[in-house]
């Protein structure tokens, strides 16, 4: 009899070895470790970035950049920085100032050459004034003989209605950083008093001294421009402006006859301000000085003839000659001033005819280029004096 196997369930056994299981790393952990690596590479390059990129600096009057100092100023401190400029203007006034850029280290001394090897590029432009009928200009930062304590300026033109606008002077530096070093600018309009012939008495010297001396009383606003029109008659004798300046403005008759003064006029107010003179005759006769000033003074379209010297600039003033005609004196124009500012380097369209001396040249303040472009030197027995060694400007000049 065949016998048959039979199953049981409960007692099969597994014959195959059995084998622990892993554990699965999660993925997602996988992905934050790599985004930790990512973030700390990142964190790297971007320190190095920081460390090594081009940076921007910029500041109002000043910048402090390392161990340099920065600085703009209109005076001749290089310490002080003036971020901000008021300037007193006339409505019809054409002005001219400077931007002066000063540098300085740590202790305070000039580091110019030093900052200025690094400059690739310097620049300066006016922003904020689209709508001025008067816009701001400004000329490219250059060395100016004028003012050879900086070592770079800007000279800024505007009128009486510029209103306001923001100068930039911006470095590019060799190593890829950028300052801007800023200036703001406002004119203010300043009061102007007009005085004519028809309204007070100053026919006669005597008469227009008196006026000048009690204008000093009746005005005392220190910036206010009071003008003198004179009517054209011939002043025996001379005035002195000693009180403040103000400017004087001549005039011509119907037959040519200007205002005329036979006696020497003096400008020696303490203010500093410019005085104008134009449209006048100085006659003298033979003796004297027609026109002389320890202050700043302007002769535009003038004549001097007859005098021991036509024009004398003394003390520390700075004086100007323009369209002037200089004829007959012993010296035309004498400058022996011991100042340290200039104010205007033009002496042009000038006429010097049968003068001992045309110009005579002491002392003038600091080494500017004096320029006489279009100025005719005829039949003096000396035409240019110069005891001092001043730089001239004579390539468009006349000799006859």
């Amino acid at each position: 009899m065949r016998s048959e196997s039979s199953f049981c369930p409960h007692c099969a056994q597994d014959i195959h070895p059995r084998k622990a299981a892993k554990t699965a790393t999660p993925l997602l952990k996988k992905l934050l470790l790599g985004l930790l690596a990512l973030a700390v590479l990142a964190a790297v390059g971007l320190g190095l970035w920081l460390a090594f990129a081009p940076r921007t600096y910029d500041g109002y009057g000043e910048v402090h950049y390392g161990d340099w100092q920065l600085l703009l100023t209109q005076h001749t401190d290089r310490y002080t920085p003036v971020p901000e400029m008021t300037i007193p203007g006339e409505p019809e006034g054409q002005y001219r100032v400077p931007s002066r850029l000063f540098i300085n280290d740590s202790t305070g001394n000039d580091v110019s050459d030093a900052f200025l090897a690094e400059v690739e590029e310097v620049s300066a432009a006016f922003i904020g004034q689209e709508d001025s009928p008067s816009p701001f200009q400004c000329s490219q930062p250059a060395y100016n003989e004028g003012a050879p304590e900086c070592p770079l300026i800007s000279l800024i033109d505007f009128t009486g209605e510029s209103g306001a606008a923001e100068l930039v002077w911006t470095f590019q530096m060799k190593n890829g950083d950028t300052i801007y070093l800023r200036q703001t600018y406002e004119v203010v309009p300043i009061p102007v008093y007009d005085y004519h012939p028809e309204d007070y008495p100053m026919d006669t010297a005597e008469e227009l001294q008196a006026l000048i001396d009690t204008i000093g009383d009746q005005v005392d606003d220190p910036v206010a421009v009071i003008n003198l029109h004179l009517p054209p008659v011939t002043y025996e004798g001379g005035i002195t402006i000693r009180d403040r300046s103000l400017n004087l403005y001549g005039s011509a008759d119907e037959g040519g006859n200007r205002t005329t003064f036979t006696g020497p006029v003096q400008v020696v107010a303490p203010d500093g301000e410019i005085a104008y003179l134009q449209d006048i005759d100085f006659v003298g006769r033979g003796s004297g000085t027609g026109l002389s000033g320890s202050a700043p003074f302007r002769a535009t379209n003038c004549t001097f003839t007859g005098w021991d010297t036509g024009v004398y600039a003394y003390g520390t003033s700075w004086v100007n000659v323009i369209g002037c005609t200089f004829q007959s004196n012993g010296i035309g124009f004498h400058f022996d001033s011991t100042g340290d500012y200039a104010n205007h380097s033009m002496y042009n369209d000038n006429r010097f005819f049968g003068n001992d001396v045309a110009v005579r040249l002491d002392n003038v303040p600091t080494d500017i280029t004096l320029n006489f472009q279009g100025s005719i030197f005829r039949a003096n027995a000396q035409s240019i004096l110069n005891l001092c060694d001043q730089p001239l400007d004579l390539s468009q000049a006349t000799f006859e």
